[in-house]
């Protein structure tokens, strides 16, 4: 049974970045999320135990990527990438929205009354 099960894969140090990178500007969705829902514990030890970590792995890995003029080309590369990738994934979810409404519409014209 032990055989079975998959290997986790390791991440490459550019996506345990990007994962920081995300985990990052999540937080304060996060702490909201967690402050709505009540669970105050939580909220703290996100805020104070948490986030702090978090950020400190973020600037570290920040310092170590983006060193040099070298560094400052990769990081505006990726921050270009990801506001384009972004862009992208909203204009996809516009459409699925857009292609939705269109179909409830339709329903609408065709179930009308006779």
């Amino acid at each position: 049974m032990a055989e079975n099960k998959k290997k986790k894969k390791k991440e490459t140090p550019e996506q345990r970045h990007r994962n920081l990178q995300d985990q990052v500007q999540a937080l304060p969705y996060a702490l909201a999320d967690l402050e709505a829902k009540g669970e105050k514990r939580k909220a703290f030890m996100l805020k104070y135990l948490a986030a702090p970590v978090i950020r400190l792995m973020k600037r570290m890995m920040d310092r170590q990527r983006y060193a040099g003029p070298e560094g400052q080309k990769l990081k505006q590369q990726e921050q270009m990438k990801r506001h384009l990738e972004m862009r992208r994934k909203q204009m996809e979810f516009m459409q699925g929205e857009m292609a939705r409404q269109q179909k409830k519409a339709q329903k609408r014209t065709k179930g009308g009354p006779r």
